[in-house]
Protein backbone atom coordinates (compact mmCIF):
# COMPACT_ATOMS: atom_id res chain seq x y z
CA UNK A 1 0.00 0.00 0.00
CA UNK A 2 1.29 3.04 -0.90
CA UNK A 3 2.48 6.16 1.58
CA UNK A 4 -0.27 8.02 -0.26
CA UNK A 5 -2.68 5.94 0.28
CA UNK A 6 -1.96 5.48 4.02
CA UNK A 7 -1.76 9.76 5.02
CA UNK A 8 -5.10 9.86 3.07
CA UNK A 9 -6.76 7.00 5.30
CA UNK A 10 -4.97 8.30 8.52
CA UNK A 11 -6.44 11.57 7.45
CA UNK A 12 -9.96 10.52 6.82
CA UNK A 13 -9.98 8.55 9.43
CA UNK A 14 -9.02 11.27 12.27
CA UNK A 15 -11.32 13.68 9.98
CA UNK A 16 -14.22 11.48 10.24
CA UNK A 17 -13.77 10.91 13.84
CA UNK A 18 -14.00 15.53 14.35
CA UNK A 19 -17.23 15.20 11.93
CA UNK A 20 -18.96 12.63 13.79
CA UNK A 21 -17.79 14.35 17.46
CA UNK A 22 -19.20 17.56 16.60
CA UNK A 23 -22.46 16.01 15.41
CA UNK A 24 -23.10 14.21 18.54
CA UNK A 25 -22.37 17.78 20.40
CA UNK A 26 -24.33 19.74 18.21
CA UNK A 27 -27.43 17.12 18.63
CA UNK A 28 -26.98 16.56 14.75
CA UNK A 29 -26.36 12.91 15.33
CA UNK A 30 -27.71 10.11 17.17
CA UNK A 31 -25.30 8.02 19.62
CA UNK A 32 -26.50 5.08 17.85
CA UNK A 33 -25.58 6.33 14.48
CA UNK A 34 -22.44 7.71 15.74
CA UNK A 35 -20.92 4.18 17.04
CA UNK A 36 -21.30 2.90 13.64
CA UNK A 37 -19.28 5.99 12.28
CA UNK A 38 -17.19 6.01 15.34
CA UNK A 39 -16.41 2.38 14.18
CA UNK A 40 -16.12 2.83 10.64
CA UNK A 41 -13.32 5.25 11.13
CA UNK A 42 -11.30 3.26 13.58
CA UNK A 43 -11.18 0.39 10.88
CA UNK A 44 -9.82 2.53 8.79
CA UNK A 45 -7.22 3.82 11.31
CA UNK A 46 -5.57 0.67 11.82
CA UNK A 47 -6.10 -0.14 7.42
CA UNK A 48 -3.71 3.08 7.86
CA UNK A 49 -1.01 2.28 10.05
CA UNK A 50 -1.21 -1.38 9.40
CA UNK A 51 -1.25 -1.51 6.07
CA UNK A 52 -0.08 -5.54 6.10
CA UNK A 53 -3.83 -6.36 7.08
CA UNK A 54 -5.01 -4.49 3.84
CA UNK A 55 -2.34 -6.77 1.74
CA UNK A 56 -2.88 -10.07 3.69
CA UNK A 57 -6.64 -9.86 2.99
CA UNK A 58 -6.27 -8.87 -0.46
CA UNK A 59 -4.16 -11.62 -1.10
CA UNK A 60 -6.63 -14.21 0.92
CA UNK A 61 -9.46 -13.27 -0.53
CA UNK A 62 -7.36 -13.51 -4.43
CA UNK A 63 -8.19 -9.22 -5.17
CA UNK A 64 -5.33 -7.78 -7.29
CA UNK A 65 -3.90 -4.93 -5.03
CA UNK A 66 -4.63 -3.80 -1.92
CA UNK A 67 -5.70 -0.67 -2.80
CA UNK A 68 -8.82 -2.68 -4.30
CA UNK A 69 -9.32 -4.83 -1.77
CA UNK A 70 -9.76 -1.67 0.64
CA UNK A 71 -12.23 -0.04 -2.08
CA UNK A 72 -13.97 -2.56 -2.37
CA UNK A 73 -14.67 -3.26 1.38
CA UNK A 74 -16.20 -0.14 2.48
CA UNK A 75 -18.12 0.26 -0.66
CA UNK A 76 -19.71 -2.96 0.55
CA UNK A 77 -20.12 -1.72 4.21
CA UNK A 78 -21.51 1.94 2.66
CA UNK A 79 -23.93 -0.46 0.89
CA UNK A 80 -24.72 -2.51 4.08
CA UNK A 81 -25.40 1.14 5.74
CA UNK A 82 -27.38 2.31 2.91
CA UNK A 83 -29.50 -0.66 3.40
CA UNK A 84 -29.82 -0.37 6.62
CA UNK A 85 -30.34 3.18 6.78
CA UNK A 86 -33.31 2.59 3.61
CA UNK A 87 -34.89 -0.39 5.86
CA UNK A 88 -34.99 2.27 8.82
CA UNK A 89 -36.52 5.35 6.79
CA UNK A 90 -39.28 2.85 5.57
CA UNK A 91 -40.46 1.14 9.24
CA UNK A 92 -40.54 5.30 10.18
CA UNK A 93 -42.98 6.02 6.99
CA UNK A 94 -44.69 3.12 8.03
CA UNK A 95 -45.61 4.40 11.79
CA UNK A 96 -45.84 8.01 10.06
CA UNK A 97 -48.42 6.90 8.02
CA UNK A 98 -50.23 4.56 11.28
CA UNK A 99 -49.92 8.36 13.18
CA UNK A 100 -51.56 10.22 10.50
CA UNK A 101 -54.58 7.97 10.09
CA UNK A 102 -54.72 7.88 13.44
CA UNK A 103 -54.74 11.99 14.05
CA UNK A 104 -57.64 11.91 11.28
CA UNK A 105 -59.65 9.24 13.02
CA UNK A 106 -59.54 10.93 16.22
CA UNK A 107 -60.28 14.69 15.00
CA UNK A 108 -62.99 12.86 12.72
CA UNK A 109 -64.72 11.89 15.92
CA UNK A 110 -63.90 15.15 17.85
CA UNK A 111 -65.53 16.99 14.87
CA UNK A 112 -68.77 14.47 15.24
CA UNK A 113 -69.30 14.68 18.60
CA UNK A 114 -68.99 18.71 18.70
CA UNK A 115 -71.57 18.59 15.60
CA UNK A 116 -73.58 16.58 17.39
CA UNK A 117 -73.58 18.42 20.71
CA UNK A 118 -74.40 21.53 18.96
CA UNK A 119 -77.09 19.90 17.33
CA UNK A 120 -78.48 18.63 20.22
CA UNK A 121 -78.24 21.91 22.28
CA UNK A 122 -80.05 23.75 18.86
CA UNK A 123 -83.10 21.32 19.29
CA UNK A 124 -83.15 22.11 23.01
CA UNK A 125 -83.51 25.52 22.54
CA UNK A 126 -85.54 25.53 19.62
CA UNK A 127 -87.96 23.17 21.88
CA UNK A 128 -87.60 25.86 24.15
CA UNK A 129 -89.07 28.52 22.71
CA UNK A 130 -92.16 26.91 20.72
CA UNK A 131 -93.61 25.38 24.10
CA UNK A 132 -94.30 28.51 25.57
Amino acid sequence: MSIALRIALLVGAIALVVLVIVGVRKSRMRIEDSLFWIGLSLLVLVLGIFPDIGIWASQLLGVESPVNFVLLFFIAVLMLKCFSLSRQASQLENKLKELVERVAVDRLDHYERSSAQTAASEDDGASGCSSE
